[in-house]
């Protein structure tokens, strides 16, 4: 199965109080003494070495005596680029990489950090994400490559409408993906309800209630104290639509200029896009009914992010 097993990502964040919510780096313990083992090397390569002000030049190598939980603090309170050893790290290493990928959401999908109690609560939902269906039932968390606010996916090549996804597999079989994007001020944007397939899904009958309604209970049960948003169908098909015509026009730019030999490859390409324009258009009403059924959720304020409309979601009571 594609994607990361949650249980793989070992480490704890931890919360710290009101006044290192902006920089935890602050709140890290002992760093005198975690330093000891590399004085000489500090010594020769600075002048006045002053560790808050100068880590994000350290390699790797420094932090050995650093937890995970507190090198995800000293990564989150630098704005500088920190040394490429350490940014190999948070790229390649999974938990370190999924850490990254919810600041990058946050930035993709609002353009602020948040706080760094918001990145604990993320982890910590990310990690605890459990469907609840019995044994037949696995989850695997897939993300888009860099920082890409959505696209294809790293590890299923699945396109994701937001940075996030659970992918859902029934008997080791992808079946639904469930994406998502995470903004600053505990939000959580559900953009994605999506079947791998359109028919042989005769899985969907052990799901307690419609798809929408119970991804929204999913992350309400994982991600408890986050405010949820649902995208919007029509909008959602919109911006597709938008993007696979300007797909096409791309197409027919390489068409003008590719010689005879590669002519039929470009044509199948031009095809691909019409087709999928076609289908789209079609979808449109049913994509709106979909998103906007969300069973016992009703739909409040929206906004609007990365031209995609957001509704608020809220228990109808």
């Amino acid at each position: 199965m594609k994607g990361i097993n949650m249980s793989s990502l070992k480490g704890e964040l931890y919360h710290v109080d009101a006044e290192f919510a902006e920089n935890p780096a602050l709140s890290i313990q002992e760093v005198d003494s975690k330093l000891d083992f590399c004085r000489d090397f500090l010594k020769a390569y600075f002048k006045d070495f002053s560790f808050q002000k100068d880590y994000h030049k350290l390699p790797v190598g420094v932090f050995r005596n650093f937890s995970f939980d507190e090198l995800c603090k000293l990564r989150y309170s630098t704005s500088y680029t920190m040394d490429d050893s350490v940014d190999n790290l948070f790229n390649r290493r999974l938990r370190y990489e999924v850490f990254n990928k919810i600041r990058s959401s946050m930035w993709r999908w609002g353009y602020k950090n948040g706080t760094w109690n918001e990145m604990v609560n993320a982890w910590k939902g990310i990690r605890n994400f459990n469907l609840g269906l019995g044994p037949d039932f696995e989850t695997r968390l897939d993300y888009t490559r860099g920082i890409n606010a959505y696209g294809n996916s790293k590890f299923s090549r699945t396109f994701l409408d937001g940075v996030f996804a659970f992918l859902v597999y029934y008997k080791r079989k992808h079946v639904m993906t469930i994406g998502f994007s995470i903004m600053e001020g505990e939000r959580i944007l559900i953009q994605q309800v999506q079947l791998k397939q359109k028919s042989g899904n005769r899985w969907l009958y052990k799901l307690p209630k419609n798809r929408i309604e119970f991804a929204i209970d999913l992350f309400t049960k994982n991600f408890s104290g986050f405010t949820l948003y649902v995208v919007d169908g029509q909008s959602l098909a919109e911006k597709t639509l938008a993007n696979y015509k300007a797909g096409l026009e791309l197409a027919r730019d390489r068409q003008d200029r590719v010689e005879h030999c590669g002519a039929d490859i470009q044509e199948n390409e031009l095809e691909a896009f019409q087709d999928r324009i076609e289908h789209l258009m079609a979808d449109v009403p049913r994509l709106a009914h979909f998103y906007g059924d969300c069973g016992k959720y009703v739909l409040g304020q929206s906004i609007t992010v990365n031209s995609l409309i957001h509704h608020k979601l809220e228990l109808d009571v």
